[in-house]
């Protein structure tokens, strides 16, 4: 194991000097890894690789040696002693090698020692105190290794510093390297801190009687021999390591050399800061030098004080200019060295320099003083003097940065007791001016980072910090209290209103604790502070606007409830009850959320409740003169002064009525009309008032009304502005409704319709001769709106008696209407809208009588007011600027009155007709476009319904029967793609079917079952997830078809259909859903209204955008059709072919259902296999036949869809022979199939016989579409090897084509037969059973199938022959003539085996059966009888064929003179074949008629047909030798081949071998050969003249000589004389000019002398002898 990691190591390690740095990387992090397990192995490893390369250089060397480091450092107890030495050494040579060295090797080498030194010191530094030998200069990293010792094992090493220090001094001495200068200056400062570290741990040290004296002389050496040196002579460039090292070494040098070197080191350390001002290392020396001045307390620093004072403030005034925040800390260090004894001088340096002017100085003493502070103990006259200096510096004309520091000062000041006396406060007024300071916005945000810029808001939260911080300083209580209240009313301090009420209610607070008597306040002891009355108005009028200047409103409450006493007694005890809620109130809310109104009128009401408590009339008085005085004050906000004013009419309520009139007009006249918040203000007061003084309040609008203030030449107010006219009126206006709202209401009653009704609309309806402002009428017009609102609502109160007139007149309800309609649908840019609908509220609580279509109308135009409005986004509130804010607050405040004008107009018919009217108008914005109109419509939906229910009393009011309806609108917008709309749908349904459920009254349990199934899904819909959030809308919709009532559930169907086509998919999907899930539960009983489905989802298909949704769509489709399968497919046959993509969907969707698809294609071959051609009744054949063939075509069109399906597979594998069977039977099936007439040559032979015509335009059609079917069936069905080979074959080509489409069935059949034959069984046993049953244009094609089917070795193995020959036979003798020529010709591919008698037997019986009935016979089946009669008969062997003998021979007698050639020729065949029956029993039956048939095949051998010459020579070379001529048979051989065939001197040849042979036979043949005298062919009788003259000639002499005489005296005799004419030569068959010219009665003989090629015979009488 050791051996293969010493490998492997040694493998990576020489990898480092190959790769790149990326590899070198991951090399190290493998050698890590192994060295945590195998430390010594990769330890050594490493050692001897960089022994054996110690020239090897950066990055390879560093690799190794880096990652040695970090294996030691985990593994240095576990590393031998030996390896130790080992890995020390070559660390001290890697780190001392000069030539090819790098620092990265030689700094990893150091960092190995370094390392090995934590438990192998000693030798570490023995080694390298080696190199230390005087006269020999060190290497550098030597000296840079000590330092690294000394500081990381400051314990290890300390004690051996001495030591190595008086090694490295006499080497050092005089040294010229800059680089070992500054190697040894780093290494005797790190030296000297490590032992400081070491003094000052001396329980951790290891000899505790270590002490500074122990090393005091070795450091005076360092400092006398070599750093004084090198201080006073070297360059800059090593100045600072020596000052840095210096600040350590010099608390080790002996005190004696101290006091004689500190005051030169003064001076040296001081000239410095000439070369390098404010440098932070030689302020960090001077700072740790004067420490040591001060331990030791040396004599002659005094004399130096003033000097360095100057000196460290300079420097500070250097730095004020940068942001160097550790260079100053450490001066200040320097200045809080010194200050414990030379205080009196810092401050004498610090007043001096406070009178200066610049900026820098400014900010270099007050950091000064603000130390000096801190750290020294205060004296009297000190303070004094302090103070007193710094009160110039508190004008405005200092900068930003003074202000700070002064501020920051002052809390100093404050907490160490300097501003106790008289000038203290004009600190505290600076503070309270610099909060309340104007913020520039300019100076928000500083240019640069240069830390002289500060901005105003960093001066303002500096001095409000301050104020925090002194307030809870205890010295300062007695300066702050009461002091801070004259700033409490004061106008020009409200921006640090919030600072100055903290800190005065936490004084007063404190104070009222502990019961100081200078808690209670007397304005004679001190005239500046403010009356109650001005503090109790001031802190209100800041309470109304709570969240301004940092949140005043809850610090100047706290302020009012720890001044209750001092404002008044008696509102002590309500204060204490009621200010800290509302504290509480302000603290937990914001600006946003914190309502206005509501927050003012609680102040109100603890103001009056206050008033009621004082119950002072000459107290109150004066404090409605007070607020008088405050709203005169210019610097109020109009929201401030409109709670004056209603302020202003809360306290009038509780004063006499003689001052009523005057303090009002005085009120009005100080409106600014223009504001809205004084105006409603100012109305608010006129409506208090109005409470306890309505005729004073009432005359006092009138007096107001006739003044000149309503008109725009009238005077100017108290604030110099002009007023508009109409702004004016707008506050009157709203005055008279706040007055009616208010008062009593006999009063208002007695009024309303004499006075303040007349007055509203005069001041509305008149125009004066100002000039009229368009914002101006816009206020007008809101104010009226808002009186009649308030005028409705008081009225309300006391509806009984309200004035008759005010109900029946509809003219202010008119009046919103129209004010609504007004307004711009899509911008909401004022509350009109708002108003108005409240106004309308109102009106209707009084029972306004009005029409149900004028509700629809003002419906109509408050939905079209609201919903087209853009909300604004509410959730980005933070972003919001204020406007923005507001539209927000105003747009859900419409919302709201929306909300609440509908439900007051349901309460008005709260019936499900009244709420179906309301609805119906909702219900259109339910589908919009825009998700801000769903989600209104939807949410206002929700709330109506949410409404309806809890007023419902289902004992009252009959059931709704239009919940289906609703439900089929609102159900799919549950997947709407905005959650809240989704959501909001949930709800309403819930909703909605708890409402149905209150109706039913019955099965509550159940139906409530099902609603906490809404419940649970609800949290589902936060998914987005298509299919998650399509089951959630799924169980959705089964809820809902349980839970609604049958009667509902067709009206819920019908309108989910209109929703398929929602623009959004998730809702069509809800939509499809929902469809879904009402067909499954209710499929049967929607029988009746299958039709109506079907067509409304196939004229939605067309609409609905989203495949997904179609999809679905089809699926319920499918499931209808589980439930309705033959309705549904009588409904989908009615549409027209070629079917649409449509239709084909749905048939397809039928497909994808297990459940339906095999009843739906076994319906659909049902109505194949039932259909007839011309049904019976039908008095039209060709328009019977038109419809048979378009419900047929679309029948297959169907099936094609649904073979065509995927999921289709099963049920088409199962279905397979079925289909196939049809579909092959459907091919022809509306064609016209006949014979045509002769015979075709050879070469045309295959089904050309067969003319195929179409009965209908649809025939060709219903062709192509069997023929893709069958295709598209064999591809479902994996029959790829049949498809291919009829695409080879272009088998489907001919197919599709009418006239050649039994050629494609034929191919078909073929490759059926090759490579199907696991599913011919099946089909070969369904077209058996229909074949007889079908008409001759369907039974042609099934029986070119068979008749192919019989080729293929297929149908034999599967025992398919004998099923497929019997259908033949059958066709074959009782159909038409075209199906019995393909019924013979495929029974001619029957392939008979020794083993099958019976199907030989029945093949040739039944072609006998066949040519017996020869009437009328097509030739074209007589020669296909005949072959196949002969292929039988060639394979069946003779017993087979014995018993039919005769019967064949027979019939087959009566062909051999047809008239078709190749009828004759295979008839002669047949004859031939039947030789083989010459044997046994039956041969010499046979034998005669083989000798009666011998003279027919000898003549026909020269018939003019070479197919009847070959099927004759053929039969005679089998039968001679049968009937004994062998050699005649060879002379048939030699004939036949003959390249000239001489027939006449065949004849001659072969009657003379026959005479021979058969010398008895030739009488009989003679006789035979008369049988053709008489025939119709001329070449036939000539021949057999001939023949018998020869037969004749080869006789005995005597009969010969006898029938010689006979034949002459019968047939030759010659008209002119009794000389015997020799007989014609016959020479049909010979060449040209042997061809004798016959006329009608006499035949022209050619010479017989004429060479023959025959041979001779020596017989005189024999032509052959030639003699």
């Amino acid at each position: 194991m050791s051996v293969n990691v010493k490998t492997f190591s040694v493998a990576l390690l020489k990898m480092t000097a190959e790769e790149g740095e990326s590899c070198r990387e991951k090399i190290s992090k493998i050698i890590l890894t192994l060295g945590r397990q195998h430390p010594e192995i990769i330890i050594t490893s490493c050692h001897d690789y960089l022994c054996h390369r110690t020239m090897q250089t950066a990055p390879h060397s560093v690799v190794i040696l880096e990652s040695m480091v970090m294996i030691i450092k985990d593994n240095l107890d576990q590393l031998s002693h030996a390896l130790a030495q080992k890995v020390i050494a070559l660390a001290e040579i890697w780190m001392t090698m000069s030539a090819g060295a790098q620092a990265e090797s030689q700094e990893a080498a150091s960092n190995l020692l370094v390392t090995m030194s934590f438990r192998f010191r000693k030798e570490v530094v023995e080694l390298m105190k080696k190199s230390l030998k005087q006269g020999i200069l060190p290497h550098v990293y030597v000296v840079k290794t000590f330092t690294k010792l000394a500081v990381e094992n400051v314990h290890g090493m300390v004690p051996l510093l001495k030591s190595i220090l008086g090694t490295m001094i006499p080497v050092f001495v005089g040294v010229d390297q800059a680089e070992l200068k500054s190697a040894f200056v780093s290494a005797v400062g790190s030296f000297a801190k490590s032992i400081l570290i070491y003094l000052g741990n001396v329980e951790e040290a290891a000899e505790f009687n270590m002490t500074k004296d122990s090393f005091s002389s070795v450091f005076h050496s360092v400092y006398s021999l070599v750093l004084k040196v090198w201080l006073e002579k070297e360059a800059s460039a090593l100045t600072i390591p020596i000052v840095e090292a210096l600040g350590y070494i010099i608390a080790l040098l002996p005190k004696d050399t101290l006091e004689e070197e500190l005051p030169r080191l003064f001076r040296s350390i001081l000239s410095l800061y000439k070369k390098h001002p404010g440098h932070c290392s030689i302020t960090e020396c001077l700072c740790r030098v004067l420490e040591v001045a001060m331990e030791i307390k040396m004599k002659g620093l005094k004399a130096q004080v003033d000097n360095l004072l100057q000196s460290l403030h300079q420097q500070m005034c250097v730095l004020a200019g940068y942001d160097d925040h550790f260079a100053e800390k450490k001066i200040l260090s320097c200045f809080e060295v010194l200050a414990p004894a030379y205080g009196d001088s810092i401050q004498k340096l610090i007043l001096s320099q406070l009178k200066k002017t610049e900026q820098n100085t400014r900010v270099a003493t007050l950091n000064v003083l603000k130390q000096l502070v801190i750290s020294v103990s205060p004296q009297s006259e000190r303070k004094a003097q302090v103070v007193a200096a710094l009160k110039p510096l508190l004008q405005n004309k200092s900068s930003n940065l003074e202000k700070k520091l002064v501020a920051k000062v002052i809390c100093v000041m404050a907490q160490q007791g300097y501003l106790e006396p008289e000038g203290g406060k004009a600190m505290v007024e600076f503070l309270i001016q610099e909060c309340a300071a104007p913020i520039d916005s300019r100076t928000s945000v500083p240019s640069n980072n240069r830390p002289d810029q500060v901005t105003d808001e960093e001066v303002v939260t500096v001095c409000e910090t301050v104020m925090y911080v002194i307030t809870t300083a205890v010295k300062m209580e007695d300066i702050l209290w009461p002091f801070l209240l004259q700033f409490v009313t004061t106008p020009q301090y409200t921006t640090a209103s919030t600072t100055i009420y903290n800190c005065a209610a936490y004084l007063g607070k404190k104070k009222l604790q502990v019961g100081s008597e200078r808690y209670f306040l007397t304005s004679s002891e001190d005239v500046n502070l403010p009356r109650a009355q001005a503090l109790l108005t001031r802190l209100l009028v800041v309470s109304s606007c709570p969240y301004q200047g940092g949140g005043r409103g809850a610090a100047a409450l706290r302020l009012m409830r720890v001044l209750s006493v001092n404002i008044h007694p008696a509102t002590a005890r309500g204060w204490e009850e009621e200010l800290p809620s509302l504290v509480e109130e302000l603290l937990t809310n914001s600006k946003e959320s914190l309502v206005q109104r509501e927050w003012e009128d609680k102040l109100l009401l603890v103001l009056s409740t206050s008033l009621n408590a004082i119950d002072d009339e000459e107290w109150t008085c004066q404090l409605a003169n007070q607020i008088h005085s405050e709203i005169g004050i210019g610097n109020l906000s109009p929201q401030e002064k409109g709670f004056l004013y209603k302020s202003l009419g809360t306290v009038l309520r509780h004063t006499h009525a003689k001052q009523i009139k005057g303090q009002l007009s005085k009120m009005l006249v100080s409106v600014q009309h223009s504001e809205s918040a004084e105006r409603e203000g100012a109305a608010l007061a006129i409506g208090f008032c109005a409470m306890t003084h309505f005729v004073e309040t009432l005359s006092s609008l009138k007096e107001f009304a006739k003044s000149n203030h309503l008109k725009a030449k009238g005077s100017l107010n108290i604030l110099g502005a002009k007023p508009d006219g109409n702004l004016a009126k707008s506050t009157l206006v709203l005055s008279y409704g706040n007055m009616a709202f208010y008062a009593p209401v006999e009063l208002v009653l007695s009024t309303v319709e004499t006075h303040i009704l007349p007055a509203v609309f005069n001041l509305y309806t008149t125009t004066g001769q100002e000039k009229k402002s368009e914002s101006g009428d816009a206020t007008l017009k809101l104010s009226l709106i808002k009186a009649i609102t308030q005028i409705a609502s008081s009225l309300h109160a006391n509806r009984q008696s309200v004035p008759l007139n005010l109900i029946r007149n509809k003219k202010l309800l008119t009046f919103m209407l129209d004010v609504i309609k007004a307004e711009p649908p899509e911008l909401l840019q004022s509350p009109v809208r708002q108003l108005a609908m409240d106004a309308c509220i109102q009106l209707i609580k009084l029972n306004i009588r009005t029409t149900r279509a004028d509700t629809c109308q003002l419906i109509q135009a408050c939905l079209t007011s609201t919903f087209s409005v853009l909300p604004p986004q509410l959730d980005n509130a933070k972003d919001m600027n204020g406007d923005t804010k507001v539209v927000a607050t105003l747009y859900t405040q419409t919302m709201s009155s929306l909300e609440e004008l509908l439900k007051q107009l349901l309460l008005q018919d709260l019936t499900p007709e009244g709420l179906q009217v309301i609805l119906n108008q909702v219900e259109v914005w339910i589908i919009s476009g825009e998700a801000h109109e769903r989600e209104s419509a939807m949410n206002m939906n929700l709330q109506l319904l949410t409404f309806y229910r809890q007023q419902l009393n289902v004992h009252h009011v009959a059931p709704a029967n239009n919940l289906g309806t609703l439900i089929g609108r609102l159900m799919p917008r549950c997947a709407d793609p905005s959650l809240p709309i989704r959501w909001m749908a949930l709800d309403t349904l819930y909703t909605i079917l708890a409402i149905q459920i209150s109706y039913e009254g019955t099965d509550r349990d159940q139906q409530k079952e099902q609603l906490e199934i809404l419940k649970a899904v609800r949290e589902q819909l936060v998914n987005h997830d298509a299919s998650v959030l399509f089951q959630t809308c799924y169980q959705i919709a089964e809820v809902t078809a349980k839970c609604l009532p049958h009667d509902q559930l067709t009206n819920l169907l019908f309108m989910s259909f209109k929703e398929l086509s929602d623009q959004h998919l998730s809702c069509s999907s809800a939509a499809a859903a929902l469809v879904k899930a009402i067909i499954e539960r209710c499929g049967s009983e929607l029988q009746d209204r299958v039709a109506e489905i079907i067509h409304m989802l196939r004229a939605q298909l067309e609409s609905v955008a989203h495949q997904e949704v179609k999809r679905l769509v089809l699926r319920s489709i499918a499931i209808l059709s589980s439930h309705n399968s033959s309705t549904v497919v009588s409904c989908l046959l009615t549409y027209p072919v070629p079917l649409d993509k449509y239709v084909s969907a749905m048939w397809q969707a039928l497909a994808e259902n297990t459940d339906c698809v095999m009843s739906t294609m076994g319906e659909l071959l049902d109505i194949l296999n039932n259909q007839l051609p011309f049904p019976v009744g039908r008095t039209d054949p060709g328009q019977t036949t038109k419809h048979w063939s378009q419900e047929s075509l679309a029948a297959i069109c169907g099936l094609q869809a649904m073979i065509n399906e995927p999921e289709s597979a099963t049920a088409v594998t199962l279905l397979f022979p079925q289909i196939f069977s049809a579909l092959l039977i459907y091919l022809n099936a509306c064609t016209d199939v006949c014979l045509v007439s002769g015979l075709v040559p050879d070469d045309h032979f295959q089904q050309s016989e067969i003319s195929s015509e179409p009965l209908t335009l649809e025939s060709s059609d219903l062709c192509v579409n069997c023929a893709q079917t069958l295709k598209d069936l064999l591809e479902r069905t994996k029959n790829q090897a049949v498809l291919n080979n009829m695409e080879q074959s272009g088998g489907w080509d001919q197919m599709m084509d009418l006239r050649t489409s039994h050629k494609g069935v034929v191919l078909l059949a073929r490759a059926m037969g090759r490579f199907a034959g696991p599913c011919l069984t099946g089909i070969v046993t369904l077209l058996a059973a229909q074949i007889l049953t079908l008409q001759d244009c369907r039974a042609v094609t099934v029986a070119c199938f068979f008749s192919e089917l019989l080729k293929s070795p297929l149908a034999s193995q599967q025992q398919l022959t004998g099923i497929l020959a019997s259908r033949l036979r059958s066709c074959l003798l009782c159909g038409s003539p075209v199906i019995q020529l393909v019924c013979v010709r495929g029974l001619y591919n029957v392939r008979v085996h020794h083993d099958t008698k019976s199907l030989s037997e029945s093949m040739i019986h039944t072609m006998i059966t066949v040519l017996g009935i020869q009437e009328n016979q097509a030739e074209v089946i007589l020669f296909e009888v005949l072959s196949c009669l002969s292929k039988h008969l060639i394979l069946s062997g003779a017993s087979i064929i014995q018993p039919f003998l005769g019967k064949i021979l027979a019939t087959i007698q009566p062909l051999f003179e047809a008239e078709s050639d190749k009828v004759r020729a295979e008839a002669f065949s047949v004859l031939g074949i039947l030789a083989k029956c010459g044997i046994g029993g039956s041969k010499s039956s046979f034998c005669r008629q083989a000798h009666s048939n011998l003279v027919r095949l000898l003549l026909h051998l020269d018939g003019g047909s070479e197919e009847v010459t070959r099927a004759c020579c053929s039969t005679l070379r089998l039968l001679l030798p049968l009937l004994g001529s062998v050699e005649a048979s060879s002379m048939i051989n030699d004939y036949e081949d003959a390249p000239t065939r001489n027939y006449v001197g065949f004849l001659t040849s072969i009657s003379h071998q026959l005479a021979k042979d058969l010398p008895k036979q030739m009488t009989s043949y003679a006789q035979d050969c008369q049988s053709f005298f008489q025939g119709p062919q001329e070449q036939l009788r000539a021949s057999a003249n001939y023949l018998a003259f020869l037969l004749h000639q080869q006789s005995e002499r005597v009969r010969l000589a006898r029938k010689v005489s006979w034949w002459h005296r019968t047939c030759y005799r010659s008209p002119s004389s009794s000389q015997v004419v020799p007989p014609p030569v016959p020479t049909p068959l010979l060449s040209p000019e042997l061809t004798p010219v016959l006329g009608p009665d006499h035949i022209a003989l050619q010479s017989l002398t004429a060479p023959s090629p025959w041979p001779r015979c020596s017989c005189c009488t024999c032509p052959r002898s030639n003699q």
